[in-house]
């Protein structure tokens, strides 16, 4: 059953605007039917629809849904190479479980994303809610603004693995047995063009520990899937 985002008071809900209008006229549900609500903070619930009125909805909340968790709260920092590729990696990583995005600016970037991200980050944040629609996720996943590779690393707040194409040996589960199994996780994928010497000297000196992804050279929106999966 799809569900809805809404503001969830106590034993009610509310859904106001372009939510109640898709709700009401798209998906033409009314006065009486049940429906899936969620606050975007972990909360769902079966609800029904009591109330209906023009980019207005108000109903009860009837019983509340566990929601599946992944073991690891998981922040993706990667470099976008397009914005195609860039609305794919928000869109298939929150349906994995990714609990944040960090979009960051390399050496090697080529996609400028400091200046599309004023006029894009709505539409964005658009593509990650309706995601979390599609696979039923409690919680959205935070978007945050760009940073430089460098101010990123330096934030060093929790444990981190770096995906680097002239890794060999060290995978990501000797990453996590490294990093002692940890329930908070940051995962650095760079761009097209890899990670330049100087960034991998940075991430040595915040303590990021560099890991391979396989035996092939990914794109860098397949290697974000990709290590996203695996991780969590």
């Amino acid at each position: 059953m799809p569900q809805y985002l809404a503001d969830i008071k106590e034993k009610e809900f509310f859904i106001e605007n372009d939510e109640a209008h898709h709700l009401s006229v798209v998906a033409r549900r009314g006065e009486g039917d049940e429906i899936v609500v969620f606050d975007g903070k972990g909360k769902q619930y079966k609800a029904r629809i009591d109330r209906v009125q023009k980019k207005f909805i108000r109903g009860t909340l009837l019983a509340p849904i566990e929601i599946k968790k992944s073991a690891i709260s998981l922040e993706l920092c990667f470099a976008p190479t397009s914005r195609n590729t860039l609305e794919d990696v928000l869109d298939k990583c929150t349906q994995l479980g990714v609990t944040s995005f960090q979009p960051v600016s390399t050496a090697r970037s080529e996609y400028d994303l400091l200046k599309k991200w004023d006029g894009k980050a709505e539409r964005w944040h658009q593509i990650i809610l309706s995601a979390c629609k599609q696979c039923s996720r409690g919680e959205v996943p935070v978007l945050k603004e760009p940073l430089s590779f460098e101010k990123c690393a330096a934030q060093a707040d929790k444990p981190s693995l770096l995906a680097y194409e002239a890794e060999e040996t060290h995978t990501l589960a000797w990453g996590l047995e490294s990093l002692h199994n940890p329930n908070t996780l940051r995962v650095y994928i760079g761009p097209a063009g890899g990670w330049a010497d100087e960034e991998v000297i940075i991430a040595s000196q915040y303590g990021i520990l560099p890991v391979t992804l396989g035996p092939h050279i990914l794109r860098a929106e397949t290697a974000c899937i990709a290590a996203c999966a695996k991780l969590l």
